[in-house]
């Protein structure tokens, strides 16, 4: 979301591609990580919102997704990897593991039997990474504290500003709103971002 976002912002035509079965496993071979995210330009396949974005904003600059104050690409860079590093495990707390969020995984998947052994793949490697972090060894109250807690730095952020960093939006925009949005189709996320919560543009209301 935050990838198909920038693209819509800079008004850059895209293709989407659904990264599952033969795709995935073309992107492994030609991005070695496997992950997605990942844009092909110009024959060139880049891999990582991050690295997208820069890429994009060299091809792409106008409009720009970093401030020129060397300050504020500072704290652009900070928040950014905050909710890409922070809220994304959230995310992926309440919808691969919460049994309301998780229910309406398999269907993506399909009822094949590739589809059922895809499900499974990416729901145990996706619950190992939460795992490893740290959010899934908590528990689910810990979890809901830290959510309210990212929610209400947020409001604050943005008491008096559209945008996180002014009038405008930035990289570190993109990236919260990607996450929001993705919480927000949770049954948890959904309930704790209310719309009497003052989240500003960046919000996914």
């Amino acid at each position: 979301m935050k990838v198909r976002a920038i693209l819509d912002y800079k008004g850059v035509p895209y293709e989407r591609v659904t990264p599952l079965g033969s795709t995935m496993l073309k992107l492994r071979r030609r991005g070695k990580t496997g992950k997605v995210p990942a844009v092909e330009i110009d024959g060139e396949l880049i891999v990582d919102s991050t690295d997208i974005a820069y890429a994009l904003d060299e091809r792409f600059p106008d409009p720009p997704l970093l401030p020129t104050d060397a300050r504020e690409r500072g704290l652009c860079h900070a928040l950014e990897d905050w909710a890409d590093e922070s809220l994304y495990f959230i995310g992926l707390y309440y919808r691969w593991f919460e049994a309301e969020g998780r229910k309406a995984i398999p269907a993506a998947f399909g009822q094949s039997l590739s589809g059922r052994a895809l499900y499974w793949f990416y729901q145990r490697r996706i619950l190992g990474q939460v795992r490893g972090q740290g959010t899934l060894r908590k528990s689910p109250q810990h979890v809901r504290r830290d959510l309210e807690r990212h929610l209400d730095a947020i409001e604050g952020m943005l008491a008096a500003r559209p945008y996180l960093l002014g009038d405008r939006p930035y990289l570190c925009d993109f990236a919260l709103w990607g996450q929001l949005n993705y919480l927000n189709r949770t049954p948890v996320g959904g309930q704790a971002i209310r719309p009497d919560r003052r989240l500003g543009r960046t919000s996914c209301r």
